[in-house]
Protein backbone atom coordinates (compact mmCIF):
# COMPACT_ATOMS: atom_id res chain seq x y z
CA UNK A 1 0.00 0.00 0.00
CA UNK A 2 2.84 2.31 0.59
CA UNK A 3 4.20 1.72 -2.38
CA UNK A 4 0.97 2.02 -4.32
CA UNK A 5 0.47 5.74 -2.21
CA UNK A 6 3.71 6.82 -3.72
CA UNK A 7 3.36 5.29 -7.27
CA UNK A 8 -0.11 7.28 -7.09
CA UNK A 9 1.46 10.49 -5.95
CA UNK A 10 4.03 10.25 -8.60
CA UNK A 11 1.55 10.34 -11.09
CA UNK A 12 -0.76 12.98 -10.12
CA UNK A 13 2.56 15.42 -9.72
CA UNK A 14 2.75 15.17 -13.26
CA UNK A 15 0.03 17.02 -13.82
CA UNK A 16 -0.63 15.41 -16.95
CA UNK A 17 -2.76 12.14 -16.04
CA UNK A 18 -5.74 11.89 -13.67
CA UNK A 19 -5.75 8.82 -11.59
CA UNK A 20 -9.02 8.04 -9.33
CA UNK A 21 -10.48 5.24 -7.29
CA UNK A 22 -13.53 3.63 -8.68
CA UNK A 23 -15.52 0.88 -8.35
CA UNK A 24 -18.21 -0.80 -10.62
CA UNK A 25 -20.24 2.20 -12.26
CA UNK A 26 -19.70 4.49 -9.85
CA UNK A 27 -19.53 8.42 -10.87
CA UNK A 28 -16.30 9.75 -12.86
CA UNK A 29 -15.64 6.21 -14.32
CA UNK A 30 -15.88 6.40 -18.45
CA UNK A 31 -19.37 4.78 -19.50
CA UNK A 32 -18.43 2.02 -21.92
CA UNK A 33 -21.14 2.19 -24.94
CA UNK A 34 -21.82 -1.54 -24.91
CA UNK A 35 -22.28 -1.38 -21.45
CA UNK A 36 -20.13 -3.90 -20.32
CA UNK A 37 -19.64 -4.54 -16.25
CA UNK A 38 -15.67 -4.51 -15.77
CA UNK A 39 -13.64 -3.63 -12.60
CA UNK A 40 -10.81 -1.69 -13.35
CA UNK A 41 -7.79 -2.89 -12.45
CA UNK A 42 -4.04 -1.58 -12.20
CA UNK A 43 -0.80 -3.52 -11.76
CA UNK A 44 1.81 -1.54 -9.61
CA UNK A 45 5.33 -3.14 -9.59
CA UNK A 46 3.91 -6.42 -9.76
CA UNK A 47 1.38 -5.56 -6.71
CA UNK A 48 -2.41 -5.47 -7.19
CA UNK A 49 -3.75 -2.60 -5.66
CA UNK A 50 -7.69 -1.71 -5.55
CA UNK A 51 -9.56 -0.21 -8.45
CA UNK A 52 -8.22 2.59 -10.02
CA UNK A 53 -8.55 4.20 -13.58
CA UNK A 54 -6.26 5.65 -16.04
CA UNK A 55 -7.25 8.25 -17.78
CA UNK A 56 -5.06 10.19 -20.42
CA UNK A 57 -5.27 13.83 -20.79
CA UNK A 58 -4.81 15.98 -23.96
CA UNK A 59 -1.58 16.01 -23.06
CA UNK A 60 1.17 12.85 -23.70
CA UNK A 61 3.06 11.90 -20.20
CA UNK A 62 6.64 13.82 -20.09
CA UNK A 63 7.85 11.03 -18.58
CA UNK A 64 7.04 7.00 -18.77
CA UNK A 65 4.91 5.31 -16.30
CA UNK A 66 6.66 2.15 -16.16
CA UNK A 67 7.81 2.75 -12.41
CA UNK A 68 3.39 2.33 -12.03
CA UNK A 69 2.12 0.23 -14.51
CA UNK A 70 4.62 -1.90 -16.92
CA UNK A 71 4.12 -1.11 -20.84
CA UNK A 72 0.73 1.09 -19.99
CA UNK A 73 1.24 3.95 -22.70
CA UNK A 74 -0.46 7.54 -21.54
CA UNK A 75 -3.11 6.94 -24.13
CA UNK A 76 -4.08 3.55 -22.81
CA UNK A 77 -6.89 2.76 -20.57
CA UNK A 78 -6.55 -0.38 -18.70
CA UNK A 79 -9.54 -2.29 -17.77
CA UNK A 80 -10.34 -6.33 -16.86
CA UNK A 81 -12.28 -8.68 -14.63
CA UNK A 82 -11.91 -12.11 -13.38
CA UNK A 83 -15.38 -14.01 -13.50
CA UNK A 84 -14.86 -18.26 -13.32
CA UNK A 85 -11.19 -17.46 -13.52
CA UNK A 86 -11.16 -15.44 -16.76
CA UNK A 87 -9.96 -12.25 -17.29
CA UNK A 88 -12.03 -9.84 -19.38
CA UNK A 89 -10.02 -7.04 -20.59
CA UNK A 90 -10.39 -3.37 -22.79
CA UNK A 91 -7.86 -1.21 -24.29
CA UNK A 92 -7.43 2.03 -26.35
CA UNK A 93 -5.86 4.98 -27.73
CA UNK A 94 -3.14 3.90 -30.35
CA UNK A 95 -4.14 0.55 -30.44
CA UNK A 96 -0.70 -0.83 -27.58
CA UNK A 97 -1.83 -3.76 -25.45
CA UNK A 98 -2.44 -2.34 -21.97
CA UNK A 99 -0.14 -4.39 -20.36
CA UNK A 100 3.14 -6.50 -21.19
CA UNK A 101 1.25 -9.48 -21.94
CA UNK A 102 3.58 -11.81 -23.22
CA UNK A 103 3.53 -14.02 -25.93
CA UNK A 104 -0.18 -15.53 -25.61
CA UNK A 105 0.28 -16.99 -29.13
CA UNK A 106 1.91 -20.20 -28.14
CA UNK A 107 -0.80 -21.13 -25.31
CA UNK A 108 -3.60 -21.25 -27.87
CA UNK A 109 -5.48 -23.74 -28.03
CA UNK A 110 -5.85 -25.49 -31.50
CA UNK A 111 -9.40 -24.87 -33.07
CA UNK A 112 -10.75 -25.79 -36.59
CA UNK A 113 -10.96 -23.67 -39.17
CA UNK A 114 -14.39 -23.53 -39.26
CA UNK A 115 -14.40 -22.42 -35.24
CA UNK A 116 -12.17 -19.78 -35.93
CA UNK A 117 -13.01 -17.93 -39.08
CA UNK A 118 -16.73 -19.07 -39.91
CA UNK A 119 -18.55 -15.77 -38.46
CA UNK A 120 -21.52 -17.00 -39.87
CA UNK A 121 -21.79 -19.18 -37.10
CA UNK A 122 -21.40 -16.60 -34.25
CA UNK A 123 -23.54 -15.43 -31.81
CA UNK A 124 -22.60 -12.17 -31.06
CA UNK A 125 -22.73 -9.89 -28.04
CA UNK A 126 -25.58 -7.32 -28.21
CA UNK A 127 -24.89 -3.90 -28.33
CA UNK A 128 -26.50 -1.32 -26.53
CA UNK A 129 -27.58 0.54 -29.45
CA UNK A 130 -30.03 0.83 -32.47
CA UNK A 131 -28.41 -0.59 -35.24
CA UNK A 132 -31.03 -1.67 -37.61
CA UNK A 133 -30.77 1.32 -39.54
CA UNK A 134 -27.19 0.23 -41.00
CA UNK A 135 -25.56 -2.40 -42.95
CA UNK A 136 -24.03 -5.37 -41.02
CA UNK A 137 -21.75 -7.78 -42.15
CA UNK A 138 -19.66 -11.09 -41.32
CA UNK A 139 -16.31 -11.81 -42.55
CA UNK A 140 -13.55 -14.45 -42.20
CA UNK A 141 -12.34 -13.89 -38.83
CA UNK A 142 -14.28 -11.00 -38.13
CA UNK A 143 -18.16 -9.63 -37.79
CA UNK A 144 -19.50 -6.01 -37.69
CA UNK A 145 -22.84 -3.90 -36.75
CA UNK A 146 -22.68 -0.01 -36.94
CA UNK A 147 -24.32 2.96 -36.07
CA UNK A 148 -24.57 6.48 -37.33
CA UNK A 149 -21.25 7.72 -35.09
CA UNK A 150 -19.89 3.80 -34.30
CA UNK A 151 -18.29 0.88 -36.01
CA UNK A 152 -18.57 -1.87 -33.99
CA UNK A 153 -15.85 -4.78 -35.10
CA UNK A 154 -16.09 -8.25 -32.88
CA UNK A 155 -13.47 -11.34 -33.37
CA UNK A 156 -13.70 -14.52 -30.82
CA UNK A 157 -11.45 -14.45 -28.35
CA UNK A 158 -9.24 -17.90 -28.89
CA UNK A 159 -9.08 -20.36 -25.71
CA UNK A 160 -5.56 -20.43 -24.58
CA UNK A 161 -3.69 -22.45 -21.55
CA UNK A 162 -4.03 -21.24 -17.98
CA UNK A 163 -0.78 -20.08 -18.38
CA UNK A 164 -1.49 -17.75 -21.28
CA UNK A 165 -4.57 -16.87 -19.45
CA UNK A 166 -3.11 -15.17 -16.57
CA UNK A 167 -1.52 -12.53 -18.65
CA UNK A 168 -4.50 -11.36 -19.93
CA UNK A 169 -5.64 -11.00 -23.68
CA UNK A 170 -3.27 -10.28 -25.86
CA UNK A 171 -4.76 -7.81 -28.19
CA UNK A 172 -3.17 -4.67 -30.25
CA UNK A 173 -5.73 -2.64 -32.04
CA UNK A 174 -3.53 0.90 -33.90
CA UNK A 175 -4.69 3.00 -36.00
CA UNK A 176 -2.21 5.11 -38.62
CA UNK A 177 -2.25 7.57 -41.22
CA UNK A 178 -5.41 9.28 -39.83
CA UNK A 179 -7.44 6.80 -39.24
CA UNK A 180 -7.39 5.50 -42.80
CA UNK A 181 -5.16 2.10 -41.70
CA UNK A 182 -6.53 -0.28 -39.16
CA UNK A 183 -4.22 -2.80 -37.39
CA UNK A 184 -6.31 -5.68 -34.96
CA UNK A 185 -3.77 -8.44 -34.05
CA UNK A 186 -5.48 -11.03 -31.36
CA UNK A 187 -2.67 -13.52 -30.16
CA UNK A 188 -0.92 -12.81 -32.57
CA UNK A 189 -3.53 -13.54 -35.15
CA UNK A 190 -3.64 -10.36 -37.62
CA UNK A 191 -7.87 -10.09 -37.92
CA UNK A 192 -7.43 -6.93 -39.91
CA UNK A 193 -4.55 -5.11 -41.34
CA UNK A 194 -4.92 -2.71 -44.38
CA UNK A 195 -6.63 0.19 -45.37
CA UNK A 196 -10.13 0.91 -43.90
CA UNK A 197 -13.13 1.89 -46.44
CA UNK A 198 -13.80 5.08 -44.85
CA UNK A 199 -12.08 7.02 -42.14
CA UNK A 200 -12.05 6.47 -38.21
CA UNK A 201 -11.21 9.17 -35.52
CA UNK A 202 -7.97 7.92 -34.06
CA UNK A 203 -7.05 8.48 -30.52
CA UNK A 204 -10.64 7.71 -29.48
CA UNK A 205 -10.43 3.95 -30.52
CA UNK A 206 -11.25 1.44 -27.49
CA UNK A 207 -11.66 -2.47 -27.08
CA UNK A 208 -12.95 -4.68 -24.77
CA UNK A 209 -14.19 -8.29 -24.44
CA UNK A 210 -17.26 -9.64 -23.93
CA UNK A 211 -19.19 -12.76 -23.51
CA UNK A 212 -22.10 -13.83 -26.03
CA UNK A 213 -25.38 -15.70 -25.20
CA UNK A 214 -24.05 -19.06 -26.01
CA UNK A 215 -20.24 -18.45 -23.55
CA UNK A 216 -18.30 -17.75 -26.09
CA UNK A 217 -15.81 -14.57 -25.25
CA UNK A 218 -15.45 -11.95 -28.42
CA UNK A 219 -13.01 -8.97 -28.71
CA UNK A 220 -15.09 -5.83 -29.20
CA UNK A 221 -13.68 -2.78 -30.74
CA UNK A 222 -15.44 0.10 -30.92
CA UNK A 223 -14.03 2.53 -33.67
CA UNK A 224 -15.89 6.35 -34.11
CA UNK A 225 -16.83 7.12 -37.71
CA UNK A 226 -15.02 10.53 -38.60
CA UNK A 227 -17.94 11.33 -41.17
CA UNK A 228 -21.27 10.58 -39.00
CA UNK A 229 -24.21 9.31 -41.12
CA UNK A 230 -21.84 7.22 -43.74
CA UNK A 231 -22.90 3.90 -44.18
CA UNK A 232 -20.19 1.75 -44.14
CA UNK A 233 -20.96 -1.12 -47.11
CA UNK A 234 -17.39 -2.77 -45.78
CA UNK A 235 -15.12 -2.51 -42.91
CA UNK A 236 -12.03 -2.59 -45.53
CA UNK A 237 -11.23 -0.71 -48.51
CA UNK A 238 -12.12 -3.04 -51.63
CA UNK A 239 -9.44 -4.74 -53.40
CA UNK A 240 -9.03 -3.30 -56.92
CA UNK A 241 -7.06 -5.18 -59.91
CA UNK A 242 -6.95 -4.32 -63.38
CA UNK A 243 -6.84 -7.35 -65.32
CA UNK A 244 -6.81 -6.22 -68.75
CA UNK A 245 -6.32 -3.07 -70.61
CA UNK A 246 -10.08 -1.52 -69.79
CA UNK A 247 -8.92 2.08 -71.92
CA UNK A 248 -10.01 0.41 -75.39
CA UNK A 249 -13.99 -0.89 -75.08
CA UNK A 250 -15.35 -1.93 -78.57
CA UNK A 251 -19.13 -1.27 -78.29
CA UNK A 252 -21.90 -2.46 -80.44
CA UNK A 253 -23.87 0.97 -82.37
CA UNK A 254 -27.61 0.31 -82.79
CA UNK A 255 -28.90 1.85 -85.43
CA UNK A 256 -32.31 2.77 -86.31
CA UNK A 257 -33.36 1.71 -89.72
CA UNK A 258 -35.51 4.84 -92.61
CA UNK A 259 -38.31 2.51 -92.60
CA UNK A 260 -38.42 1.77 -88.52
CA UNK A 261 -38.00 5.61 -88.46
CA UNK A 262 -41.16 6.00 -90.73
CA UNK A 263 -43.10 3.56 -88.45
CA UNK A 264 -42.89 5.52 -85.44
CA UNK A 265 -43.55 8.84 -87.21
CA UNK A 266 -46.84 7.21 -88.41
CA UNK A 267 -47.79 6.13 -85.08
CA UNK A 268 -47.20 9.05 -82.94
CA UNK A 269 -49.60 11.19 -85.83
CA UNK A 270 -52.27 8.24 -85.44
CA UNK A 271 -51.57 8.61 -81.59
CA UNK A 272 -52.33 12.01 -82.20
CA UNK A 273 -55.50 11.20 -83.95
CA UNK A 274 -56.76 9.40 -81.52
CA UNK A 275 -56.73 11.57 -78.95
CA UNK A 276 -59.05 14.31 -81.08
CA UNK A 277 -61.65 11.52 -81.86
CA UNK A 278 -64.93 11.70 -81.89
CA UNK A 279 -67.10 9.00 -80.18
CA UNK A 280 -70.00 8.45 -82.84
CA UNK A 281 -72.96 5.80 -81.81
CA UNK A 282 -72.73 2.47 -84.49
CA UNK A 283 -76.45 2.02 -86.04
CA UNK A 284 -77.65 -1.19 -88.43
CA UNK A 285 -73.84 -2.56 -87.97
CA UNK A 286 -71.93 -5.35 -85.44
CA UNK A 287 -68.65 -4.60 -84.28
CA UNK A 288 -65.82 -4.41 -86.05
CA UNK A 289 -62.13 -3.54 -85.44
CA UNK A 290 -61.44 -0.04 -84.53
CA UNK A 291 -64.53 0.28 -82.93
CA UNK A 292 -65.01 0.91 -79.43
CA UNK A 293 -67.29 -1.02 -77.34
CA UNK A 294 -68.85 -0.47 -73.61
CA UNK A 295 -69.40 -3.99 -72.36
CA UNK A 296 -70.44 -5.71 -68.69
CA UNK A 297 -68.43 -8.85 -67.88
CA UNK A 298 -68.89 -11.45 -65.59
CA UNK A 299 -67.01 -14.48 -64.59
CA UNK A 300 -68.14 -17.71 -63.88
CA UNK A 301 -66.66 -21.16 -62.90
CA UNK A 302 -66.55 -23.64 -65.83
CA UNK A 303 -68.17 -27.12 -65.80
CA UNK A 304 -66.71 -30.13 -66.52
CA UNK A 305 -69.32 -29.91 -69.65
CA UNK A 306 -68.21 -26.64 -70.56
CA UNK A 307 -71.02 -25.15 -68.98
CA UNK A 308 -71.62 -21.75 -67.24
CA UNK A 309 -71.12 -22.84 -63.19
CA UNK A 310 -71.08 -20.32 -60.18
CA UNK A 311 -70.49 -16.64 -60.52
CA UNK A 312 -67.33 -15.34 -59.53
CA UNK A 313 -66.12 -11.90 -58.39
CA UNK A 314 -62.89 -12.03 -60.05
CA UNK A 315 -63.35 -11.40 -63.82
CA UNK A 316 -66.40 -9.35 -63.93
CA UNK A 317 -66.53 -5.78 -64.29
CA UNK A 318 -69.42 -2.91 -65.69
CA UNK A 319 -68.93 0.04 -67.92
CA UNK A 320 -65.76 -0.97 -69.39
CA UNK A 321 -64.79 0.81 -72.65
CA UNK A 322 -62.92 -1.21 -75.24
CA UNK A 323 -61.45 -0.82 -78.55
CA UNK A 324 -61.08 -3.88 -80.49
CA UNK A 325 -57.80 -4.21 -81.80
CA UNK A 326 -56.30 -2.40 -79.09
CA UNK A 327 -54.86 -5.20 -77.08
CA UNK A 328 -56.75 -3.92 -74.14
CA UNK A 329 -58.05 -7.34 -73.61
CA UNK A 330 -56.61 -10.58 -74.60
CA UNK A 331 -56.77 -11.48 -78.04
CA UNK A 332 -58.91 -14.34 -77.77
CA UNK A 333 -61.59 -12.16 -76.27
CA UNK A 334 -61.03 -9.60 -78.81
CA UNK A 335 -61.48 -12.10 -81.87
CA UNK A 336 -64.72 -13.30 -80.04
CA UNK A 337 -66.22 -9.74 -79.99
CA UNK A 338 -65.91 -8.94 -83.26
CA UNK A 339 -69.36 -8.59 -84.89
CA UNK A 340 -71.33 -8.86 -81.91
CA UNK A 341 -74.17 -6.41 -81.42
CA UNK A 342 -75.50 -4.04 -79.04
CA UNK A 343 -77.35 -5.93 -76.34
CA UNK A 344 -75.67 -9.58 -76.97
CA UNK A 345 -73.87 -11.79 -74.68
CA UNK A 346 -71.07 -14.32 -75.62
CA UNK A 347 -69.48 -16.43 -73.48
CA UNK A 348 -65.84 -16.82 -74.21
CA UNK A 349 -63.47 -19.87 -72.25
CA UNK A 350 -60.51 -17.76 -70.67
CA UNK A 351 -57.92 -18.60 -68.12
CA UNK A 352 -56.69 -16.15 -65.39
CA UNK A 353 -53.75 -14.71 -65.20
CA UNK A 354 -51.30 -14.95 -62.24
CA UNK A 355 -52.70 -11.18 -60.88
CA UNK A 356 -55.78 -13.49 -59.57
CA UNK A 357 -54.18 -14.60 -56.76
CA UNK A 358 -54.91 -18.69 -55.95
CA UNK A 359 -57.17 -18.43 -58.55
CA UNK A 360 -54.29 -17.85 -61.44
CA UNK A 361 -53.99 -20.50 -63.89
CA UNK A 362 -57.77 -21.58 -63.48
CA UNK A 363 -60.24 -21.38 -66.67
CA UNK A 364 -63.07 -19.72 -65.92
CA UNK A 365 -66.09 -19.05 -68.50
CA UNK A 366 -66.45 -14.81 -69.36
CA UNK A 367 -69.48 -13.60 -70.11
CA UNK A 368 -69.38 -10.50 -72.28
CA UNK A 369 -72.23 -8.11 -73.40
CA UNK A 370 -72.23 -5.25 -75.28
CA UNK A 371 -74.15 -2.47 -74.23
CA UNK A 372 -73.05 0.28 -76.51
CA UNK A 373 -70.72 0.42 -79.73
CA UNK A 374 -69.49 3.43 -81.29
CA UNK A 375 -67.12 4.36 -84.45
CA UNK A 376 -64.12 6.20 -83.95
CA UNK A 377 -64.37 9.60 -86.03
CA UNK A 378 -60.73 11.09 -86.38
CA UNK A 379 -59.61 14.19 -87.67
CA UNK A 380 -58.09 14.64 -90.85
CA UNK A 381 -54.41 15.10 -91.50
CA UNK A 382 -54.60 18.65 -92.77
CA UNK A 383 -52.41 22.02 -91.52
CA UNK A 384 -55.56 22.68 -89.99
CA UNK A 385 -54.79 20.03 -87.60
CA UNK A 386 -51.37 20.61 -87.51
CA UNK A 387 -51.88 24.32 -86.27
CA UNK A 388 -54.19 22.59 -83.52
CA UNK A 389 -51.69 20.36 -82.17
CA UNK A 390 -49.17 22.70 -82.14
CA UNK A 391 -51.37 25.27 -80.01
CA UNK A 392 -51.96 23.15 -77.92
CA UNK A 393 -48.10 22.75 -77.47
CA UNK A 394 -47.47 26.03 -76.70
CA UNK A 395 -50.06 26.59 -74.25
CA UNK A 396 -48.33 23.54 -72.53
CA UNK A 397 -44.92 25.39 -72.47
CA UNK A 398 -46.54 28.84 -71.17
CA UNK A 399 -47.42 27.29 -68.25
CA UNK A 400 -43.97 25.72 -67.37
CA UNK A 401 -40.98 27.97 -65.72
CA UNK A 402 -38.98 28.23 -69.25
CA UNK A 403 -41.96 29.35 -71.04
CA UNK A 404 -42.64 29.70 -74.58
CA UNK A 405 -38.95 30.08 -76.70
CA UNK A 406 -39.02 33.33 -77.94
CA UNK A 407 -38.51 31.44 -81.69
CA UNK A 408 -41.64 29.43 -81.23
CA UNK A 409 -43.83 32.53 -80.28
CA UNK A 410 -46.61 33.29 -82.90
CA UNK A 411 -45.25 29.98 -85.06
CA UNK A 412 -48.99 27.69 -84.55
CA UNK A 413 -51.03 30.13 -87.28
CA UNK A 414 -48.29 29.34 -89.76
CA UNK A 415 -47.68 25.84 -88.86
CA UNK A 416 -48.42 23.46 -91.60
CA UNK A 417 -48.48 19.27 -91.77
CA UNK A 418 -45.50 19.30 -93.06
CA UNK A 419 -43.61 21.23 -90.06
CA UNK A 420 -45.70 18.31 -87.58
CA UNK A 421 -44.15 15.48 -89.52
CA UNK A 422 -40.19 17.25 -89.18
CA UNK A 423 -41.07 18.12 -85.44
CA UNK A 424 -42.38 14.34 -84.51
CA UNK A 425 -39.08 12.79 -86.72
CA UNK A 426 -36.60 14.83 -85.25
CA UNK A 427 -38.05 13.80 -81.39
CA UNK A 428 -38.24 10.54 -82.32
CA UNK A 429 -34.61 10.84 -83.45
CA UNK A 430 -33.84 12.35 -79.86
CA UNK A 431 -35.39 9.49 -78.10
CA UNK A 432 -33.55 6.88 -80.61
CA UNK A 433 -30.14 9.16 -79.71
CA UNK A 434 -30.98 8.73 -76.14
CA UNK A 435 -31.31 4.84 -76.35
CA UNK A 436 -28.39 4.50 -77.95
CA UNK A 437 -26.52 6.39 -75.71
CA UNK A 438 -27.51 4.50 -72.70
CA UNK A 439 -27.07 1.31 -74.67
CA UNK A 440 -23.47 2.38 -75.28
CA UNK A 441 -23.13 3.52 -71.32
CA UNK A 442 -24.35 -0.27 -70.78
CA UNK A 443 -22.30 -1.83 -72.64
CA UNK A 444 -19.01 0.56 -71.12
CA UNK A 445 -20.00 -0.50 -67.74
CA UNK A 446 -19.76 -4.41 -69.14
CA UNK A 447 -16.55 -3.24 -70.30
CA UNK A 448 -15.42 -2.19 -66.63
CA UNK A 449 -16.96 -5.31 -64.83
CA UNK A 450 -14.77 -7.79 -67.62
CA UNK A 451 -11.18 -6.26 -67.33
CA UNK A 452 -11.20 -4.80 -63.78
CA UNK A 453 -11.47 -7.15 -60.60
CA UNK A 454 -13.10 -6.23 -57.33
CA UNK A 455 -12.43 -8.33 -54.30
CA UNK A 456 -14.21 -7.38 -51.19
CA UNK A 457 -16.06 -8.44 -48.32
CA UNK A 458 -19.33 -6.97 -48.49
CA UNK A 459 -22.26 -6.16 -45.83
CA UNK A 460 -25.23 -7.71 -46.12
CA UNK A 461 -26.74 -5.11 -48.67
CA UNK A 462 -30.00 -6.65 -49.60
CA UNK A 463 -29.86 -7.84 -53.01
CA UNK A 464 -27.45 -9.10 -55.23
CA UNK A 465 -28.40 -6.44 -57.23
CA UNK A 466 -27.33 -4.02 -54.58
CA UNK A 467 -23.58 -5.71 -54.56
CA UNK A 468 -23.18 -5.37 -58.81
CA UNK A 469 -23.85 -2.02 -57.98
CA UNK A 470 -21.34 -1.36 -55.15
CA UNK A 471 -18.86 -3.15 -57.51
CA UNK A 472 -19.30 -0.90 -60.07
CA UNK A 473 -19.44 2.49 -58.29
CA UNK A 474 -15.68 0.65 -57.33
CA UNK A 475 -14.59 0.06 -60.48
CA UNK A 476 -15.83 4.07 -61.61
CA UNK A 477 -13.85 5.42 -58.77
CA UNK A 478 -10.88 3.39 -59.65
CA UNK A 479 -10.53 4.58 -63.02
CA UNK A 480 -11.16 7.99 -62.25
CA UNK A 481 -8.30 7.99 -59.60
CA UNK A 482 -6.04 6.06 -62.01
CA UNK A 483 -6.74 8.53 -65.00
CA UNK A 484 -6.54 11.65 -63.22
CA UNK A 485 -10.26 12.44 -63.45
CA UNK A 486 -11.16 13.50 -59.90
CA UNK A 487 -10.18 16.54 -60.14
CA UNK A 488 -12.70 17.22 -63.03
CA UNK A 489 -15.14 16.86 -60.57
CA UNK A 490 -16.68 20.20 -59.19
CA UNK A 491 -17.07 19.17 -55.41
CA UNK A 492 -18.93 22.03 -54.46
CA UNK A 493 -21.20 21.82 -57.46
CA UNK A 494 -21.53 17.82 -55.65
CA UNK A 495 -22.40 19.24 -52.29
CA UNK A 496 -25.10 21.47 -53.79
CA UNK A 497 -26.94 19.05 -55.22
CA UNK A 498 -26.74 16.86 -52.67
CA UNK A 499 -28.62 19.12 -50.33
CA UNK A 500 -30.95 20.15 -53.39
CA UNK A 501 -31.58 16.12 -53.60
CA UNK A 502 -31.82 15.80 -49.88
CA UNK A 503 -34.79 18.82 -50.22
CA UNK A 504 -37.30 16.46 -52.55
CA UNK A 505 -40.58 15.34 -51.30
CA UNK A 506 -40.85 11.66 -51.57
CA UNK A 507 -43.56 10.32 -54.05
CA UNK A 508 -46.93 11.53 -52.95
CA UNK A 509 -45.51 14.32 -50.77
CA UNK A 510 -45.28 17.84 -51.55
CA UNK A 511 -42.82 18.88 -48.56
CA UNK A 512 -39.81 16.58 -47.56
CA UNK A 513 -39.83 15.76 -43.83
CA UNK A 514 -36.60 15.38 -41.86
CA UNK A 515 -35.75 12.00 -40.82
CA UNK A 516 -34.57 11.05 -37.22
CA UNK A 517 -31.00 10.68 -38.48
CA UNK A 518 -30.23 13.68 -40.80
CA UNK A 519 -26.32 12.68 -41.23
CA UNK A 520 -26.88 9.46 -42.60
CA UNK A 521 -29.94 10.88 -45.27
CA UNK A 522 -27.21 13.67 -46.15
CA UNK A 523 -24.29 11.08 -47.00
CA UNK A 524 -26.75 8.82 -48.54
CA UNK A 525 -27.59 12.12 -51.20
CA UNK A 526 -24.17 12.71 -51.49
CA UNK A 527 -23.02 9.37 -52.19
CA UNK A 528 -25.17 9.01 -54.88
CA UNK A 529 -24.54 12.35 -56.77
CA UNK A 530 -20.82 11.88 -56.30
CA UNK A 531 -21.00 8.10 -57.86
CA UNK A 532 -23.49 9.60 -60.50
CA UNK A 533 -20.92 12.43 -61.20
CA UNK A 534 -17.98 10.21 -61.27
CA UNK A 535 -19.62 7.29 -63.35
CA UNK A 536 -20.27 9.67 -66.11
CA UNK A 537 -16.99 11.13 -66.36
CA UNK A 538 -15.41 7.77 -66.45
CA UNK A 539 -17.84 7.11 -69.42
CA UNK A 540 -16.87 10.24 -71.23
CA UNK A 541 -13.35 9.12 -71.07
CA UNK A 542 -14.40 5.81 -71.92
CA UNK A 543 -16.42 7.22 -75.08
CA UNK A 544 -13.94 9.18 -76.44
CA UNK A 545 -11.23 6.11 -76.67
CA UNK A 546 -14.14 3.60 -77.54
CA UNK A 547 -14.61 1.69 -80.91
CA UNK A 548 -17.95 1.46 -82.99
CA UNK A 549 -18.62 -1.42 -84.61
CA UNK A 550 -22.04 -2.52 -86.63
CA UNK A 551 -23.95 -5.19 -84.17
CA UNK A 552 -22.61 -8.41 -85.91
CA UNK A 553 -19.16 -7.25 -85.72
CA UNK A 554 -19.20 -6.54 -82.09
CA UNK A 555 -17.09 -8.73 -79.13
Amino acid sequence: EPLLAMSLAYVASLGQAQVTLHGEGSPGSRPLRTVPRFYAQLTACGQTPVTPRIRPTSRALSRPLSTLCASASAASVWQCRRRNQARKATGSASGSSPLNLGNAKQGVKEKTEAESSDSGSWVLPSVDKDVGEYYAGRAPNYAWVQTSETLYLFTRLPEVEAEAEADGPNVTLELQQEGTIVRLIVHGNAILNGRLAHQIKPGEQIWMVEEAADGKDYVVCELDKLTPGINWASVMEPEVEATADYSHAVVEMPEILSEEEEKLVGETIEHLQKSHRILAPVEGRAAAFGDVLTVDMQGYELQSDGSRGEPLEIGSATGLEVELGAGGLSRKVEASLEGIAVGETRDVEVTLGQRAGGLGGTAIICAVTCQELKEQQLPELTDDFAQMIKRQDLFKQAGTAEGIPEEEEGSAEKFTLADLRAEITQEVRQVAQTQSNTNVDTQLQSHLRQKIKVTCNWADLGSQEAVLDEELAVRARFVAEREGLMPLIDMDAVDRQAWDKLGEPDEGESLKQVGKDPAREYQDAHRTVLRETTMNEVLHWLRQNMELVEADEGQ
